[in-house]
């Protein structure tokens, strides 16, 4: 373009001296021919000018064209100006020297460009010597068209403004001005300078931006041109100001076909602080491709970063956001690799970096980022970087590997201010997606220790959601964790919501199977910080026993420097509404105090939790339990399941621990409508487990007072009791129960124990189809009516996990019942002894009827023993039988004997010879003594004499077995009392 314009200066200045000789006033416009002619002669191209021509000679000869052109109408690169103004030094022409004064061109369109084998599309050169030329002042305003033939690609350079001079020796040209590149101004410098003709054109060109932190560049170096092709070699630099500077610089070999970058170096940051790396590249443009790779041995970010406000305080995850979102948009599809020994960041020396990204004008692909770092960690993610609406964003694959969860999260969030815990591994691999303030994991797989969580965690600005599901968690495990993660939430001031839907969680060495709650932070208070806690659904067995679940239980979850606190909770337990207030206490020695409020109390599952026995052999040592518990609990339940399903209703009590031992004082609470007091403590030492117990209940309903199928008969109840036991497991503590106590019943009906059996017995005993049959009926006749007693004590005492009543008396107006028994609390085996004694004067003198009953807690069999009272009915009737003889003897009536059978004798007939009488059976007495006296003699009556008359003898007496015989069957009979 230079060498256009200049020819067509020089071309007029001809035309003006070939017209010195005309008028002083000249029709210039008629020298149009000549000047266009001369001008495409100097130029080497048709040059048209179809506006008016205007020139003078004095004071100095100027030339002012309108509306010029240079270059065939279908020429591919052509100049057009709506107006060229010349002025050229009189004296330096009088010289013989060509100098202009200056030079204007306004309004320039000037189309340039390469063809497809890259050389320049331009005029011939003309037949002037353009190195003898000077220009003091040279402007142009105007646009330039750039074409590329080969890769059909355009550049428009709109608002194109230059001021610079043209110097002579070769046509040597400086100065500035500025262009719009997309809108945006552009200023520039540019200077060119030649040594001679056939030598290299030396080009500085330096683009400086007009905006605070933009791109600037430049190039220095040697222009050259081999067959019109276009040659630079030289220095390329670009490079931004700003908060944090930074600078591309390489020795570049540019021609139309690519550029290659050697002894390359980026610097990132201050000059002196910044991060360097140094490599090559290699720029194509058929096809366009950017190609690129760098190293570095060290590579210190925190001294980079630390010059920089905008730095300070910044974690690594911040730093890498950062730098993932800054990459720089080129105009070229790129492929860059980048490696580094080492690199310093937060503190911490990471080893084996290596990236690998490829770019376009729209995204950035990182098809590899790896490092080492703390904690044997080895982090390695892919993705692509895109520009949205909101900025940039990172999305792709990440994978994680660390030993050292706890050393890897410090120094990549913060270091927090709670004490260092043991290593645990991690592993974490998950779609990232990563922008300024914006972090997502999404398709989450977190194995941390022996804990694995899927689900998802967002972050936008200072708020944090997460959505976690695991199979198995151990909380007791992850307690240092737990601590960082919320020390760190509070360090960074965020707002998190947490849902959580576990299968099987661990908290204070119990399970919780399923879990499933969320947790929101509301606010926070000074010192204090305000959560959201619901729990949708948890299983807290073996806490509270397996049909116990929290459900729909919602609390305002309180932390501070000085305690966790669970306020006003509410939910349900199992069926039964609970509520109340929790607070642990978090330094020195920690204490749980507050109130909980319930329908329904599972004790049995409470003690085996305090005790530490409820997810463990009955013969395995105890666990901690609650018992190393600090603190003071108010409990109240509207009723409360004790062991063996017995129920107590209106429960009030407080729990006091002081790390050794638990202790209940003035438990208080109704039984069957009586007032129930219960004291008790837990001790524990580092051999074994003590527990010490006392029992008041007064005036009961008897019936209320059960154990599984055990019960006590209907009445009142009184109940006073002390137990004790030591051992190292639950078994221990079973086997070595011991104590004492006083039952005493008022009003009680003993079931099955009804006097008028003795009656039924006697009756059966006349009875000859029923003898057979006299414990089957005595059995039934007990069941018609229960033994009314007005009172009685029964003491008992526990040794060895084995309960003893000894006899006690029962008694009414009709019978007495002698009771005694035990109950094998390990063998799960009881035995109970009845004596029923008749007290009408009828059967006063009558044996006891036994009654047995033997069997376990669910089911006690019952055996009825009238052995003795049979025997005594026999031997009465007998006795009855010999003084009826007695008396008919004595009145001289005594009827003949009766003849003996004469085969198949009774088996209990008299005849029998004794030896033939098993052991068991009761013989038949002797002669009684008082027939040895001497008897009056009768003269016995002949059969035949007439007016004899003999009595019939009694029947056959059927004599039953004696107290010890073999009994014969049982009646079973389901032992829901006794």
């Amino acid at each position: 373009m230079q060498t256009t314009l200049l020819g067509l200066a020089i071309a007029a200045i001809m035309a003006l001296i070939a017209a010195l000789a005309a008028p002083l006033f000249v029709n210039w416009n008629k020298y149009k021919p000549q000047f266009e002619a001369e001008a495409t002669r100097v130029v080497g191209a048709p040059v048209r000018v179809e506006g008016a021509l205007d020139a003078r000679l004095l004071p100095a000869p100027i030339l002012r064209l309108h509306k010029l052109s240079v270059g065939a109408p279908k020429d591919p690169t052509k100049l057009r100006a709506d107006k060229l103004d010349v002025e050229f030094s009189l004296g330096s022409l009088l010289r013989g020297e060509w100098r202009a004064t200056q030079l204007s061109l306004d309004g320039l369109a000037l189309d340039i460009g390469l063809d497809r084998q890259g050389r320049i599309i331009a005029p011939s050169k003309g037949e002037f010597n353009f190195g003898a030329l000077a220009i003091d002042k040279f402007d142009l305003s105007g646009r330039v068209a750039l074409h590329d033939e080969a890769s059909g690609s355009d550049v428009d350079l709109e608002g194109l403004d230059f001021s610079g001079d043209v110097r002579s020796l070769g046509g040597n040209l400086r100065g500035e001005g500025h262009v719009l590149l997309h809108g945006v101004r552009q200023p520039f410098r540019l200077a060119l300078s030649k040594a001679g003709e056939g030598e290299a054109t030396r080009l500085r060109l330096d683009l400086d931006s007009a905006q605070a932190g933009a791109m600037s560049s430049s190039l220095d170096g040697a222009l050259t041109f081999d067959k019109r092709i276009p040659h630079f070699d030289g220095a390329m630099t670009l490079a931004a100001a700003g908060e944090t500077p930074w600078r591309i610089s390489a020795h570049t070999a540019l021609d139309p076909s690519g550029a290659a970058f050697t002894q390359g170096e980026i610097l990132y940051g201050a000059e002196a602080t910044g991060v360097k790396l140094s490599g090559h590249g290699a720029l194509s443009f058929r096809p366009a491709k950017l190609e690129m790779k760098l190293s570095a041995t060290q590579l210190d970010l925190d001294r980079a970063f630390g010059e920089t406000k905008a730095a300070q305080g910044r974690t690594p995850a911040d730093s890498l956001a950062s730098a993932l979102t800054a990459l720089p948009a080129l105009p070229w599809p790129s492929r860059i690799e980048a490696v580094a020994d080492r690199l310093t960041l937060a503190g911490q020396t990471l080893s084996a970096l290596s990236a690998d990204l490829e770019g376009t004008k729209d995204a950035w692909v990182i098809t590899r980022l790896a490092f080492s770092g703390p904690g044997d960690a080895h982090l390695a993610f892919n993705g692509r970087v895109e520009r949205g609406k909101g900025g940039e964003d990172f999305s792709g694959p990440l994978d994680v590997k660390t030993s050292d969860a706890q050393g890897f999260a410090d120094w990549a969030f913060g270091k927090s201010d709670t004490a260092r815990g043991a290593r645990i591994p991690l592993h974490l691999a998950a779609t990232m997606a990563l922008g300024k303030e914006r972090l997502r994991l999404d398709a989450m797989q977190l194995d941390l220790g022996d804990n694995r969580f899927y689900g998802r965690v967002a972050r936008t600005g200072k708020k944090i959601d997460a959505t976690l599901r695991s199979p198995q968690v151990d909380f007791d495990g992850l307690a240092d964790v737990t601590r960082r993660i919320i020390t760190w939430r509070e360090k960074g001031g965020f707002e998190t919501h947490v849902d959580l839907d576990l299968a099987k969680a661990r908290i204070l060495g119990h399970e919780i199977a399923p879990l499933q709650a969320s947790l929101s932070s509301v606010t926070d208070q000074p010192k204090k910080r305000i959560f959201d806690l619901n729990v949708r659904h948890a299983a807290l067995a073996p806490w509270l026993k397996p049909q116990q679940v929290v459900s729909h239980l919602s609390a305002r979850l309180a932390v501070s420097d000085d305690a966790v606190s669970l306020e006003n909770f509410s939910g349900k337990l199992g069926a039964a509404p609970v509520k109340g207030n929790l607070s642990l206490s978090r330094q020195g020695e920690q204490t749980l105090t507050g109130n909980i409020e319930t329908d329904a109390l599972d004790v049995q599952g409470l003690m085996a939790l305090m005790l530490g026995a409820d997810d463990r052999a009955m013969t395995d040592p105890l666990a901690q339990g609650l018992v190393g518990w600090r603190g003071a609990m108010a409990v109240k339940a509207d009723k409360a399941i004790l062991p063996g399903g017995m129920e107590a209703a209106t429960i009030s009590g407080t729990a006091q621990g002081d790390g050794t031992s638990i202790s209940f004082d003035n438990v208080k609470g109704t039984i069957g409508g009586g007032a129930a007091t219960l004291s008790a403590v837990i001790k524990r030492s580092p051999s074994e487990s003590a527990i010490d117990a006392s029992l008041k209940l007064e005036q009961a309903d008897a019936s209320a007072l059960k154990y599984r199928g055990l019960q006590l008969p209907p009445g009142k109840a009184s109940v006073r009791m002390t137990l004790a036991t030591r051992g190292r497991s639950a078994a221990a503590l079973r086997n070595a129960l011991s104590g004492n106590g006083v039952l005493t019943l008022t009003g009680v009906q003993l079931p099955a124990l009804d006097a008028a059996a003795f009656d039924a017995a006697e009756k059966a005993s006349d009875d000859p189809a029923a003898k057979n049959k006299m414990e089957s009926v005595v059995a039934t006749a007990l069941d018609r009516a229960p033994l009314a007693v007005a009172s009685v004590d029964v003491p008992f005492a526990i040794k060895d996990a084995r309960m003893h009543a000894d006899p006690t008396v029962f008694q009414s107006d009709a019978a007495r019942a002698t009771i005694s028994g035990s109950y094998d609390i390990p063998e799960d085996q009881g035995d109970l002894r009845i004596g029923l004694k008749a007290m009408s004067s009828a059967m006063k003198d009558a044996p006891d009827i036994q009654i047995f009953l033997r069997g376990s807690a669910d089911r006690f069999e019952r055996d009825v023993d009238v052995a003795a009272l049979s025997s005594w009915l026999s031997l009465r009737a007998i006795e009855r039988e010999t003084q009826r003889l007695d008396a008919l003897e004595k009145l001289g009536a005594l009827p003949p004997p009766r003849p003996a059978p004469v085969a198949n004798p009774p088996a209990n007939s008299l005849a029998q010879p004794e030896q033939a009488l098993p052991p068991a059976e009761v013989k038949i007495p002797g002669v009684d003594p008082r027939k040895r006296q001497a008897m009056p003699h009768v003269p016995r009556a002949h059969p035949s004499s007439p007016g004899a008359q003999l009595s019939p003898l009694p029947p056959p007496i059927d004599i039953k077995p004696v107290p010890g015989a073999p009994r014969p069957r049982r009646s079973s009979t389901p032992a829901t009392t006794f």
